[in-house]
């Protein structure tokens, strides 16, 4: 029987090391650390196929939100743990916590479906790579232009016969940026239909900048803070003392004889 050489047992171990590779499975880490926080703004718009139609809104999709803050209270593996503070606009406000399994073998920690909350996926998902959800996958990734400088970011969209839109997540932090998504509802009986198209953006992170506002915003207070350390400064200085010249008091001595002899 003859023996393999060694250069084909060397080809069959590269073999098999590739090939192991390929089939591990992937980690799925979060791209956010304790303390990371974001601001989303969130609203519906309602539109009817038949313009004559006056849609009754219920209260809660009447576009009472102000704003909501998403503050990352802590990080375990997969798990994502969340604060919202929700803003409405009557002033009021609400205050849940949330977490999320980034990784995309749990399939209930975000459903499209359910409006649970914003999604949060896994840092540095490669196009193809699963979302927490059953059905969507990333499709693209593209450079975002932002205040601070450019940042990947993937693409995420779904085409069904009732439901239909895109979202954008920073590839990194893995944090949405934006979604826009319609769902359709029709009257089977008059055959209208009302679209309701959910718009969530997202308007500031502490992790980059994310709109010019962002960026104003943090001009001025910069300045103040320059501001507010030369007046600190200046207060908290001591005057050097005054140290006369040699000779100084002799001249004065002098001056005041003469003037009183003159006197």
């Amino acid at each position: 029987m003859k023996k393999a050489s060694p250069f084909v047992i060397l080809l069959l171990l590269l073999y098999c090391f590739a090939s192991a590779k390929t089939t591990s499975a992937k980690t799925w880490e979060p791209g956010v650390s304790k303390g990371d926080f974001f601001f989303y703004e969130i609203y519906g718009v309602f539109m009817s196929s038949n313009s004559d139609t006056v849609i009754d809104v219920s209260p809660f999709e009447r576009n009472n939100t102000d704003w909501l803050r998403i503050d990352i209270n802590d990080v375990n593996g997969s798990i994502v743990h969340q604060v919202y503070t929700v803003q409405f606009k009557n002033g009021t406000q609400g205050v849940f916590a949330k977490q999320t399994d980034i990784d995309p073998s749990s399939y209930n920690s975000y459903d499209f479906t359910s409006n649970t909350g914003i999604p949060i996926c896994a840092t540095n998902l490669d196009v193809g790579d699963k979302l927490p959800t059953v059905q969507l996958v990333v499709n693209k990734t593209f450079v975002k232009t932002y205040p601070s400088g450019g940042r990947e970011t993937n693409l995420v969209s779904w085409n069904f016969s009732d439901d239909w839109g895109y979202c954008y997540f920073d590839k990194k932090a893995g944090m949405l940026v934006e979604l826009n998504r319609v769902h359709s509802f029709v009257n089977p009986v008059t055959g209208e239909a009302v679209n309701k198209t959910d718009v969530v953006r997202m308007t500031r992170s502490s992790l980059w900048e994310v709109s010019a506002s962002q960026a104003k915003i943090a001009l001025p207070l910069f300045i103040i803070y320059v501001l507010l350390i030369v007046i600190v400064v200046m207060v908290t200085r001591k005057p050097k003392p005054v140290k006369n010249k040699p000779g100084t008091e002799k001249t004065l001595y002098s001056q005041l004889r003469k003037r009183k002899r003159e006197i």
